[in-house]
């Protein structure tokens, strides 16, 4: 299996409580392939959301709703061949409760890129995490370790670290949230975020990734498509960019699925921001975006926390 490419690399399954986990030894050291799926569902999310930047202004729904219907043939594809899994009939539960949550998370994470700059919102989006340390116990009885909650910590530190401006005050992000309507959206964003995560790796569990990942947001879909319906119009869904990134996303939504079946839901987050990081390399390649001595600190003290959360997990 070529997923993690180094030398001696095998694959060792240990089934516990009906749990399965994965984990891909490299020489002595321990590499969990769940860390590859996260980094692969950040790669992909980075990609789509630089789509998104360059996507023609439109109601804030009208995208999410074509960010969300074109990645469900790739997610239906994925189920189908995968095959109907045994359902427990807990997963209704996740269905009909944290759909309705994500579809007004991602309307408003459409609305505040397009009313404040990325540098004020995106940083809230680091939270999700530390957030998910407390929701992740009150759901779902996981509990992190502290070498874990100091990954989670390092990760946040370094993605909240990329859009510092020089000269900047280390809590001017924080204070942005008082006299700025992005900010704020994006900071209840990660609140619900951190409530979905937790559902999501409940529906997992009760079914599969896949076919999960397919019924989860086809719920999205129709929930989106009326509120496009009130909101502006259907036929502005359909356009060649949103169709690329619901690809993007159908391959996001797949590798957060298989990552979250297997990982502590908070580590899994943790890891999947570091899109932010990819985001920030993505800018300095395409947009010539600078401060890349900034980045690539932040970029070690990231790195570093989830070289931290690998072990823990």
């Amino acid at each position: 299996m070529n997923i993690c490419a180094l030398h001696y690399i095998f694959l060792l399954t240990n089934v516990h409580n009906n749990k399965k986990t994965v984990v891909c030894s490299v020489n002595n050291g321990r590499l969990s392939i769940w860390i590859v799926y996260a980094l692969l569902c950040a790669l992909f999310l980075a990609i789509g959301d630089a789509l998104v930047k360059n996507a023609p202004a439109m109601h804030p729904a009208t995208i999410a709703a074509g960010r969300v219907f074109f990645s469900l043939p790739v997610l239906w594809a994925i189920a189908l061949v995968n095959g109907i899994p045994a359902i427990n009939g807990d997963i209704i539960y996740a269905l009909l409760l944290s759909p309705p949550i994500e579809v007004v998370a991602l309307v408003l994470y459409m609305r505040a890129l397009q009313i404040s700059p990325m540098y004020r919102t995106l940083p809230f989006l680091a939270f999700t995490p530390l957030l998910l340390i407390i929701t992740a116990w009150v759901l779902l009885h996981e509990r992190a370790s502290l070498s874990g909650i100091i990954g989670i910590v390092c990760v946040v530190l370094g993605t909240y670290s990329l859009y510092f401006q020089r000269g900047q005050s280390l809590l001017m992000p924080l204070k942005t949230v008082f006299h700025d309507k992005g900010s704020l959206m994006m900071l209840i964003v990660a609140f619900l975020y951190s409530i979905t995560a937790n559902f999501g790796k409940m529906g997992v569990m009760y079914s599969s990734p896949a076919f999960f990942g397919a019924v989860y947001f086809t719920i999205m879909v129709i929930i989106l498509g009326i509120w496009c319906a009130c909101a502006d119009s259907i036929k502005n869904i359909f356009t060649k960019n949103n169709i690329v990134i619901g690809l993007t996303q159908g391959i996001m939504i797949t590798f957060h699925m298989l990552a979250v079946a297997i990982a502590p839901v908070s580590y899994m987050v943790a890891v999947k921001r570091s899109s932010m990081l990819i985001g920030i390399i993505f800018g300095s390649i395409f947009f010539g975006e600078k401060n890349l001595l900034q980045h690539g600190i932040a970029a070690l003290i990231i790195l570093t926390g989830i070289g931290i959360i690998s072990i823990a997990g």
